[in-house]
C-alpha cells in the first residue's frame, strides 16, 4: 500500500503542476464570461430600431423578375423581401450561397456595395447620430472577422465601446458586430477552449489532452485521499483496540 501511495502522490503532484495553470485559466475565464452581459457583448445596446418601410404592392416587381435581374450563377434557392437602407429590396440567394439585392420597385441591382453604401448602412443600424469614424476593406479573414463573406467593409465608430460593423460587399448585408466587450469575451473564450488558431474549434487536441490530464489529476487526488483516510482510520482503530486491551 505504501508503494501505491507513493506513486499516486507523485502522479498527483506532477500532473497538478502541469495542468494547474490551465485549470486556473478555465476557472477565471468562466468567471469573466459569466460576469459579462451577453447583450452588451453582442452590441445590442447600440442597435437602432428598425425603420418602418412603406411598400407599394402595386409597384413591386415579382420575385421571378428579381431573380432574373440578380443573375446568380446557381439555381435560385430563396427570394426574400426585406427592408434595406430605407427601401424594400429582394434578397436573392442561390444554393451556392451567392446573394444579391434587387430594388423591389425599380428593379435596380444594388450589390456589390460601395464604401459609401456600407457607411450609410452602418450609420442607420447604429443607435444615435454618431457618424462612422473610419472604414476598411477586408479581403482576407482576421482574428476578429472569421466569416466566409469576403470581401467585407469594416465600419468603425468612436462610441466608447469600439464598435465595428461588418458588411459583405457582395450581399450588402450585416455579417458581424464587434466591440471591446466582445473582443474580451473572444480572447477569454480562446483561452478557455484552447483554440489558439481559429478560436472556434471546441475539440482541439490541447483541450482534449489537458481535460484528460486534469481528470487523471482529480482521480489521483481522490485515490490519495481515500488511501490516507483509510490509513488514518486503521490507525485510530488500532489505538482504540490497544486502549481496550489495557
Amino acid at each position: 500500500m505504501t508503494a501505491i501511495l507513493r506513486w499516486t502522490a507523485r502522479i498527483h503532484k506532477w500532473l497538478a503542476l502541469f495542468v494547474g495553470v490551465q485549470i486556473v485559466v478555465w476557472v477565471a475565464g468562466g468567471a469573466v464570461m459569466s460576469l459579462l452581459d451577453i447583450d452588451r457583448v453582442h452590441g445590442d445596446h447600440h442597435v437602432a430600431p428598425a425603420p418602418v418601410i412603406e411598400l407599394d404592392l402595386a409597384a413591386v416587381i415579382t420575385p421571378f423578375e428579381a431573380a432574373e435581374i440578380a443573375a446568380l450563377p446557381g439555381v435560385v434557392k430563396t427570394v426574400d423581401l426585406i427592408p434595406w437602407l430605407g427601401r424594400a429590396v429582394y434578397q436573392v440567394e442561390d444554393y451556392f450561397g451567392s446573394s444579391h439585392l434587387v430594388d423591389a420597385h425599380n428593379g435596380e441591382r444594388l450589390t456589390p456595395i460601395s464604401e459609401a453604401t456600407a457607411i450609410a448602412l452602418a450609420e442607420q443600424f447604429h443607435l444615435g447620430a454618431l457618424p462612422a469614424s473610419s472604414t476598411e476593406l477586408l479581403e482576407t479573414s482576421t482574428t476578429e472577422y472569421r466569416g466566409a463573406d469576403l470581401p467585407a467593409w469594416r465600419v468603425n465608430f468612436d462610441d466608447g465601446d469600439g464598435t465595428s460593423l461588418y458588411y459583405a460587399v457582395d450581399t450588402g448585408l450585416l455579417t458581424s458586430r464587434r466591440n471591446d466587450e466582445w473582443r474580451l469575451f473572444d480572447f477569454v473564450w480562446m483561452l478557455h477552449i484552447m483554440g489558439y488558431q481559429d478560436r472556434d474549434d471546441f475539440n482541439t487536441i490541447w483541450l482534449q489532452a489537458f481535460a484528460l490530464f486534469s481528470l487523471v489529476t482529480v482521480f489521483a487526488g481522490l485515490l490519495l485521499l481515500f488511501i490516507k483516510m483509510r490509513r488514518s482510520l486503521l490507525m485510530a482503530l488500532g489505538q482504540e483496540q490497544a486502549k481496550t486491551r489495557r
